[in-house]
């Protein structure tokens, strides 16, 4: 089995982290982590740091939905700059939510970089974290992105990313998956396919997401948010096919984080009335 990677998990300096949980809290309260939770995982006056860490990222609905405004940071053609907006917008198929183009302060600001290393690759911040990006600066990277990429990978980076963007995170991370995998094995595979070190590797693969992140949702081993694991550094042997696209339980959980409104009741036919 090969592997495909989708996106590195791309998180804020540390020194911006306690200013960006605020930050999502005001924006929308219900990322304020419970305090049950809280006190299970840190004790009882955890500090703000730690605290951060279990902040949630989502983004507060509107009554008439989210509209997210797309910026590209590197000239891109039109049709290149449509086809990846109409990718974002695959999660409105049960989400409210919308991504359109636009040249004035974006929210969502789009790169194709390949260098410097730390700016490659696939990756997004993820959910509000994005309030905490200065303006100029890209939120999501889609490395050397071109209308002659394979029409699967618009699928599996681009909606993969704008799950991130959504604040839907890492589905692979989930703690009943990543027990699956065989630790040594997994550091001595992505060391030699990945170049990573064990210390990426770890978080990477290796970290489970703290449970304040999911919502009474089982793991999904085929969601877009999932990364391949192959066979051959599970426990098992068996391997975690990892997602090619949006599938059923990914649109189900977006249309549950951002419903759309209810469908009015169709019209009665007034009694005794011919057409």
């Amino acid at each position: 089995m090969t592997i495909d990677l989708v996106c590195t998990p791309r998180q804020l300096p540390e020194h911006l982290r306690i200013a960006a949980a605020e930050r999502a809290i005001a924006h929308n309260p219900a990322n304020r982590p419970h305090s049950l939770i809280v006190a299970h995982a840190l004790g009882a006056n955890p500090p703000k740091a730690r605290l951060a860490v279990l902040t949630g990222k989502r983004w507060k609905m509107t009554p008439k939905g989210l509209l997210f405004t797309v910026g590209f940071l590197e000239a891109a053609p039109a049709a290149l700059r449509k086809r990846i907006l109409s990718h974002m917008n695959a999660w409105s198929k049960t989400a409210n939510v919308k991504f359109v183009e636009s040249h004035d302060h974006p929210m969502v600001r789009i790169a194709f970089a390949s260098d410097p290393p730390e700016a490659s690759g696939y990756w997004s911040y993820e959910g509000t974290d994005i309030l905490s990006i200065p303006a100029g600066e890209p939120t999501m990277n889609l490395e050397a992105f071109s209308m002659k990429t394979p029409a699967s990978e618009f699928h599996r980076v681009v909606r993969h990313e704008t799950g991130h963007t959504l604040g839907f995170p890492h589905e692979h991370m989930r703690a009943e998956l990543v027990q699956l995998i065989d630790r040594r094995k997994a550091i001595r595979f992505f060391g030699a396919t990945q170049g990573w070190s064990p210390q990426e590797v770890e978080a990477q693969v290796l970290t489970p997401l703290e449970q304040s992140s999911i919502i009474g949702t089982p793991p999904d081993q085929v969601s877009v948010m999932c990364y391949q694991i192959p066979g051959s550094i599970t426990k098992s042997g068996k391997p975690i096919l990892g997602g090619l696209d949006i599938d059923k339980s990914d649109y189900d959980f977006a249309g549950a984080i951002y419903p759309k409104p209810p469908k009015p009741p169709a019209k009665k036919k007034a009694a005794g009335k011919k057409n």
